[in-house]
């Protein structure tokens, strides 16, 4: 089998999903697609629209044939982290020949070069990403300046702050530094922008959506923004969709009953920024006043979002390495999926979990899977009935189950 691994949170599934799912298919001649998706958190520092069942069932009904959760640690990681834990869950399987991901601008060879220049920085590269920083940048802005003065000739085709160029230099460089033998896959992105809002186009944003479903649910019977059956399960699911204002109270309590010492160990809190977050929460009224008293120049507002979810999350300072703690939470499937996961059986140590319940000594041990019932246990707690321990009690989406 010819298999394909795909990145991703579908936050929710769309046309540009399918279009992606379909495409890499067609182009790769492909037999399967395991896609690696974030649970309940996503990378911005935010809780995904549904839960991860859920979204696991859309991408099953979208193409996908194997949906794996990707550990909340690096689920809600920068963008560097994000990018390794997937690629290494990915490369772990021992079946997975192919990365596709999607990307504003096409052409791969450049992709590879900016991730060369990452894995191996030349002496100018560091010299302007030293400077910049010391100006008070961002680091991702101090880096963009950095590959554009290292590689001049890009300067005026590629903007490094497009999320997807970012992402897809990420996977390269993961591939890169894992020595993979995964070859990269480039879909060029079709329609609007990523955070584009509008809803103009065939292949919308999954931001457009996710804001037309909090104004009018009714909106998505209006478009053909995604294909019916994942429309259908927006309309029709009795979860309640969640948004970060539905945490907020969470978040202000997690900041206000810790102490300076205590924030200071939650990953990302560095140089004071403890004391500015605990001043902030003390007088913030809501999530966005919360964020507008600690955001600066020096810390982009998804860095912000993830630290003030690493605090609600309990994720302090900690470098996990996947070899280290490395597990398969399969999510859903279908029966192609089912014969990919026999080949993994074959191709791999790495535990496969389809009911964690067996599984109890992995738990016992493995921080990382702690975390991802930890997750699931709050990201519920906005629910109707706000049960804990689904973890424990669900089990994976079986399309053919449902035939």
């Amino acid at each position: 089998m010819k298999i394909i691994g795909i990145v991703s949170e579908y936050n929710p599934f769309h046309n540009g999903h399918l279009y992606q799912v379909q495409k890499s298919i067609q182009d790769l001649n492909a037999d399967g697609v395991v896609a690696v998706m974030s649970g309940n958190f996503v990378q911005r520092g935010f809780p995904a629209i549904f839960n991860k069942w859920i979204r696991a069932e859309m991408a099953i009904r979208g193409g996908v044939n194997l949906v794996i959760e990707l550990p909340t640690y690096f689920a809600t990681s920068s963008a560097e982290q994000f990018a390794k834990g997937a690629v290494e869950l990915l490369d772990a399987t021992g079946v997975v020949d192919h990365l596709s991901f999607g990307s504003e601008y096409d052409d791969l060879s450049t992709l590879k070069q900016i991730a060369e220049l990452l894995v191996s920085p030349t002496e100018p590269f560091q010299e302007m990403l030293s400077s910049t920083l010391k100006l008070g940048l961002s680091f991702p802005s101090a880096r963009a300046a950095a590959i554009h003065h290292a590689l001049p000739e890009l300067q005026s085709k590629l903007d490094m702050n497009q999320s997807n160029v970012i992402l897809g230099v990420e996977y390269l460089k993961a591939l890169l530094q894992l020595n993979s033998e995964i070859q990269p896959h480039l879909v060029k992105r079709q329609g609007n922008a990523y955070h584009d809002p509008s809803l103009n186009s065939p292949y919308v944003s999954a931001t457009a959506i996710r804001r037309a479903y909090f104004e009018d649910a009714k909106l998505l019977s209006e478009g053909e923004w995604m294909p019916n059956a994942i429309r259908e399960i927006m309309l029709n699911t009795t979860a309640h969709a969640n948004r970060i204002e539905h945490f907020e109270d969470m978040i202000l309590y997690a900041i206000r009953s810790k102490t300076t010492e205590g924030l200071s160990k939650i990953r990302d809190v560095n140089e004071g920024l403890e004391n500015k977050i605990l001043s902030a929460a003390i007088r913030a009224k809501d999530y966005k006043s919360l964020v507008d008293q600690i955001k600066s120049k020096r810390y982009t507002m998804t860095r912000i979002n993830r630290i003030l979810m690493g605090i609600l999350l309990q994720i302090e300072d900690e470098q996990y390495a996947f070899s280290d703690h490395a597990y398969f939470r399969i999510l859903a499937f279908d029966e192609t999926g089912k014969r990919i996961i026999k080949k993994m059986k074959k191709s791999t140590d790495v535990p496969i979990l389809t009911n964690i319940n067996k599984f109890r000594n992995v738990i016992d041990s493995n921080p990382l899977l702690q975390l991802d019932i930890r997750a699931t246990d709050i990201y519920h707690l906005t629910q109707r009935d706000k049960n804990g321990g689904l973890d424990y009690l669900k089990r994976p989406f079986d399309l053919d189950s449902f035939k």
